[in-house]
């Protein structure tokens, strides 16, 4: 159970978390959008979490979410809403690790242990469907200079960071949450570009990682990285020397379950050297992992020291961690820490700071009497998040800021409402884009406030 992370669909302590501790000894959680709803909400939940994990298995829980900043951000309360990666890099700041830290310091406050993050994935190509701007650039160097203090700031605020998606889902035009991707990029160029910030990270002491259901068809052409003993043991512990946490991606994503199941996807990645697997979701399917590891030692397929091996190691960083007593949180910390106005301004300065003026003058905009802000209306960015979750406009926060009209528009095709939009009365017109290159009806409606007057 120790070498479990799960996930559950409520904001409170609710019988499918219950039913994971209690049947399978579940010794971790993953959180996203649906289980956090205010700083006293999320305090609560994982005072309750880590006493039925203390009580079942003597220990606290890891308990994780996916703190990139910008789009991927499961905890936006106060300053843990951090600006985005890519925003980061384009603001010009050396504030990476206090972005770290001060974020690590407020989910830590909240009753969180670890982060998903930060991303370590060097976005070589530009028709990517799952990186994109959640990547620091196309630059390793850039990418290690910044990501890397990032992690070390979690570090510093006792947070286990995990770089991801190791070792590198940059370079690939598949989203692995729908299928394998494939990267065929010679070794001895990976060497030198790809793998250059995953092996500065643990070169500095970096704690912990995330998998990427990738093949790298020239390293082993058969498994995805987070299946294959030749990358996550042979490569990752062998020739880069990391002794740390090695977390998979989760293992519902399609990469897996649709291709080797998840009870068999689970037994091969303990097989290849991972020391926790995810699960975001269901209960059935940490029932189909749990069942399919304990017959995998039954069968002398999986034997109990390779267990042991990977449930040492979560001790160790359990103990390093602060897991090894059971957590009492203080709402007030907490809340404290999510709105102190040092933290909140560094991530305003460094937000205004990224946006980048490509030609002209915003004075138009300033100046404008009338706006009107066209937008997508928000989607999932990755196939973890929650599809339920209340949307988000820029539309809507933008005529909140400059006056003027909102239009919330397709995704898909110019549809009549939007082509009525785009004919009504304004002086200037927004368009916030939203994945533009792969959706030609954003690119629709960029063409036809073009051909406006």
């Amino acid at each position: 159970g120790q070498l479990l992370i799960a996930g559950f669909p409520s904001p409170e302590l609710d019988d499918q978390a219950r039913a994971l501790v209690n049947d399978f000894y579940v010794g971790n959680f993953a959180f996203f959008g649906r289980n956090i709803v205010t700083p006293a909400q999320t305090s609560k939940l994982c005072n309750d979490l880590t006493q039925l994990v203390h009580e079942k298995t003597g220990f606290s829980p890891f308990i994780c979410a996916d703190q990139e900043g910008g789009v991927v951000t499961r905890v936006n309360l106060g300053a843990s809403l951090m600006p985005g990666t890519m925003s980061v890099n384009a603001s010009g700041t050396d504030k990476a690790y206090e972005l770290g830290a001060n974020n690590g310091r407020v989910i830590r406050a909240l009753g969180l242990s670890c982060t998903f993050a930060p991303i370590l994935d060097v976005n070589l190509e530009p028709m990517n469907p799952i990186i994109g701007s959640r990547s620091f650039g196309d630059d390793h160097e850039v990418v290690a200079q910044l990501g890397v203090p990032m992690a070390l700031g979690f570090q510093s605020s006792k947070i286990l960071p995990s770089v991801k998606h190791f070792p590198g889902h940059g370079n690939v035009a598949t989203d692995s949450h729908l299928d394998v991707p494939f990267n065929n990029t010679p070794r001895a160029v990976l060497e030198e570009t790809e793998w250059q910030p995953f092996y500065k990270a643990f070169a500095q002491g970096v704690d912990g990682l995330m998998t990427c259901h990738v093949v790298y068809t020239d390293v082993d052409p058969e498994w995805p990285a987070t299946l294959s003993y030749e990358i996550m043991t042979k490569l990752l512990r062998e020739k880069m020397g990391f002794d740390g946490l090695a977390l998979t991606d989760c293992m519902e994503m399609d990469a897996i379950r649709a291709h080797y199941g998840t009870g068999e996807g689970a037994v091969r990645a303990l097989e290849a050297g991972c020391d926790l697997l995810t699960f975001s979701h269901t209960y059935e399917a940490v029932s189909q992992a749990a069942n399919a590891i304990y017959e995998a030692v039954e069968s002398g397929r999986l034997s109990p020291e390779r267990i042991e091996e990977s449930y040492q190691r979560v001790l160790r960083y359990k103990e390093k961690y602060g897991l090894f007593e059971e957590r009492h949180l203080d709402v007030e910390e907490a809340r404290a820490e999510a709105y102190d106005p040092a933290k909140l301004e560094l991530n305003r300065q460094v937000s205004l700071d990224s946006m980048t003026l490509i030609s002209g003058s915003i004075d138009a905009l300033l100046n404008a009497k009338n706006p009107a802000f066209f937008a997508p209306a928000s989607i999932a960015l990755t196939g973890a998040e929650d599809k339920e979750r209340e949307p988000n406009y820029f539309s809507d926060r933008a005529v909140e800021v400059f006056g003027g009209k909102s239009f919330v528009v397709p995704m898909a095709e110019l549809d009549e409402a939007t082509k009525e939009a785009i004919a009504s009365d304004y002086d200037v017109a927004v368009l916030g884009l939203y994945n533009c290159r792969f959706r030609p009806g954003q690119q629709d409606i960029l063409r036809a406030l073009e051909a406006t007057d």
